[in-house]
């Protein structure tokens, strides 16, 4: 078992133990894998808090003190975790003619790349070589996967491959039905 020693005043051994009550009932572990005692005198205590080899009680810091009475939470902002979520405003110069230029525009610095036109969907070059609307030429704000599916239209699926950041687009053919072929061919 491991054990953790904690000095803090009376006052926040109630709230500690309380907290720390309600989390081992909630993970289950009242049957004696975690347990917590105090000892001291005056106005401070000690806190013994044993963890069993369960490890059902998270002992990751959360919080890390910035202060006398600051603490700082310890976690990733989500467009830190998941890279095309980050928030762009983005305005294309007359240099950037193609859809293509815009791609690569928008992915330059987000960490990812496009996926090499050898594994690439071949109707991706079709794409790429389309110019690119007025209407495109200012984004945001929006996410850059919004700015990249949107570029690409609903006739391609973007395409992401996480372990290697790549990204691509697939070609999605039209649904046709044949009321629809018959009203085109007539």
């Amino acid at each position: 078992m491991n054990r953790i020693k904690l000095k803090i005043s009376r006052r926040a051994l109630l709230a500690v133990s309380g907290l720390l009550a309600a989390s081992m009932a909630t993970a289950g572990n009242a049957a004696g894998n975690a347990g917590a005692a105090s000892t001291g005198t005056g106005n401070t205590a000690t806190l013994n808090i044993g963890i069993g080899d369960a490890g059902s009680v998270d002992t990751a810091a959360r919080e890390i003190p910035i202060g006398r009475y600051r603490s700082a939470e310890l976690r990733a902002d989500a467009h830190q975790v998941d890279l095309l979520s980050v928030i762009i405003t983005r305005e294309f110069s007359e240099q950037v003619k193609t859809v293509g230029q815009a791609v690569a525009a928008l992915l330059e610095g987000s960490g990812y790349r496009l996926l090499s036109d050898d594994l690439a969907d071949p109707y991706r070059a079709g794409l790429f070589a389309l110019p690119l609307p007025d209407a495109h030429r200012r984004w945001g704000p929006l996410t850059l996967r919004q700015a990249l599916e949107l570029l690409s239209g609903p006739a391609f699926r973007l395409v992401i491959e996480p372990t290697y950041r790549l990204i691509s687009f697939q070609w999605v053919p039209p649904i046709t039905t044949s009321e629809n072929d018959d009203r085109i061919n007539h």
